[in-house]
């Protein structure tokens, strides 16, 4: 930081020299470039500004000035000193001249010229005019975050001297073991808990996809960390270490299959004179939370264990510039603009937990319109690589219209929808929400046709809620289409066993020699609350392959004619 600090008055230190040498001044030259420095490494220690060399200009820019105006009106120069006097102050107010221009051209540049941005994204077009297929059994529906920091804030007594510490508002997605799970970091209540406490004494990890899971605190002190002060600033220690790299977002906490903490953040090298990131370039600064070790990874060689090496700040920056700039920054008739709807959990985005072990980041996109609820497509980007998988979409509603919906039918109990991942449901792009109250408590799940929001189906549980919603489906009549999840099928038989749900208005019922177990909604077919074993029925039945579940449609009791 001493040097960084140093790099932006060098300027002011090349003025100061040639006073120093060619005039009789010595003590108020030396003096205020001394004050000037302190000033400028006060402002390298607390604000981390960027190291680029555009921004390194600009700082020996306003440093210069500063400097060259105070000296010029402090110092009085004797007739003999003059000429030299002006021409120190001449060459000074070139230096500052040129340094101007290259900034504001450097500025202008890093604005304006965005195609080579957008170029650097690692991206891909899906092929598939559908939506993404999310299958509940490859991407199971995690906790909301909200929902896991109000837990983990209820287990803060576990903390040894708890007084000391709080709950981070950070949830940190991630495979640990092979099972999906948040890991939430403990933080230092404040500059005099943190000199008491000497150290955090661990984190809490907690099941990602349980609806009932619990937070486990897990004993692993570490003294690096984000809301620690001075030199045990987690984002302040990476800085140290990185010279020659930006920073994007703050550092997360990841911990390895031995459960050992890090600190994480994604680092690029900027363009020559810009502020533009090249994709290309992003590397990754890992640090061990408990002695403050940095080493810096290129995205292909990071750990394994790191699952989320583009965090979620990279991710939101992805998403923005890959909707805005394809056609550039001189594009008036926005032509191709797509804009991110927000509606992620963290960053704007929502981690998705994935069969193969890895994690991906959702979000969806919208016109720029204002009240447009019309989703143009969605987004897939692979935390550990940066690849970003677009999938257009046609004729559904984006995620702000989903919420909407949801929110409607709970706004007596001022619930709230949250979360919203797009899942394929029987070849139907779906809305799953997870319905919240203002505790961020979980109230129930909420499934919605994405291309009609009349259909929808909610339940307490996710499985619940998806078998209300494929009944739903059958019901409005829905063009369903095969998969290897679901199939429409003409069905015959004798009934074996019923039983009747009078409170949720259903009737399940089997067929003899059949496993299946089928769901008839007693709402549109009153009479089959009158189904008795033994009885010939005939129905169409929306199976579920492997799940043993049938949703009924076109139900028929040929004993009750």
């Amino acid at each position: 930081m001493l040097t960084v600090a140093l790099l932006y008055n060098l300027l002011p230190l090349l003025l100061m020299i040639s006073i120093i040498i060619f005039t009789r001044h010595k003590l108020l030259p030396i003096g205020l470039m001394a004050l000037l420095y302190v000033i400028a490494f006060g402002i390298t220690y607390f604000r981390l500004p960027s190291k680029n060399l555009l921004s390194i200009i600009w700082g020996n820019l306003v440093y210069g000035i500063i400097y060259t105006v105070i000296i010029y009106f402090l110092l009085n120069f004797t007739k003999e000193e003059r000429p030299l006097q002006k021409l120190i102050f001449k060459t000074a107010s070139i230096a500052i001249g040129v340094l101007a221009i290259v900034s504001a051209g450097g500025f202008l540049h890093s604005f304006l010229s965005v195609n080579p941005t957008w170029n650097s994204i690692n991206k891909v077009y899906s092929k598939s005019n559908e939506a993404p297929t999310f299958k509940r059994g490859e991407t199971p529906i995690a906790l909301a975050p909200k929902t896991v920091i109000n837990r983990v804030r209820k287990a803060s007594s576990d903390i040894p001297h708890s007084q000391y510490y709080s709950i981070s508002n950070q949830v940190q997605a991630q495979f640990f073991k092979n099972k999906p799970v948040y890991v939430v970091p403990v933080e230092y209540s404040g500059f005099w808990q943190m000199t008491k406490a000497g150290s955090i004494p661990g984190y809490f990890i907690i099941d990602a996809t349980r609806q009932n899971a619990t937070p486990h605190f897990v004993k692993r002190p570490y003294r690096y960390a984000t809301s620690a002060y001075f030199n045990k600033d987690a984002a302040r220690q990476i800085y140290r270490y990185s010279t020659s790299w930006l920073d994007l977002g703050s550092p997360q906490l990841e911990i390895d299959n031995a459960g050992k903490p890090y600190w994480v953040q994604t680092l690029y090298k900027s363009e020559f004179l810009s502020h533009r990131v090249n994709y290309k370039k992003l590397h990754v600064a890992v640090m061990n939370a408990q002695s403050g070790a940095v080493k810096i990874y290129s995205i292909k060689n990071m750990p394994k264990f790191i699952d989320e090496g583009i965090t979620t700040a990279i991710a939101n920056k992805l998403n923005n510039d890959f909707g805005k700039y394809k056609y550039g920054f001189w594009n008036f008739s926005k032509t191709g603009v797509m804009k991110p709807t927000g509606n992620g959990v963290e960053d704007g985005v929502t981690s998705v937990f994935n069969q193969n072990g890895t994690i991906s980041y959702f979000t969806d996109f919208t016109t720029d319109k204002t009240g447009s609820d019309s989703a143009l497509g969605y987004s897939m980007i692979n935390a550990q690589t940066g690849k970003l998988t677009f999938y257009r979409a046609n004729n559904i509603m984006d995620s702000d219209g989903a919420k909407n919906n949801a929110n409607q039918d709970y706004k007596a109990q001022q619930w709230k929808a949250n979360m919203p991942i797009l899942y394929n449901v029987n070849s139907r792009p779906t809305w799953v929400m997870t319905i919240l109250d203002s505790t961020s408590a979980i109230r129930g799940y909420y499934y919605l046709d994405a291309a009609d929001q009349s259909v929808y189906g909610t339940g307490s549980t996710p499985t619940s809620a998806l078998d209300a919603f494929r009944q739903a489906l059958v019901n409005s009549g829905a063009k369903i289409g095969n998969t290897d999840k679901a199939t429409l099928k003409n069905v015959k038989g004798i009934v074996d066993r019923v039983a009747v749900v009078s409170n949720q208005n259903k009737v399940m019922f089997t067929l003899k020699n059949s496993k299946t177990i089928y769901t008839v909604n007693t709402s549109d077919y009153d009479f089959a609350n009158l189904m008795r074993p033994n009885d010939k029925v005939s129905f169409k039945a929306n199976i579920v392959e492997k799940k043993s579940i049938g949703n009924v449609a076109g139900f028929k009791d040929e004993n009750l004619r």
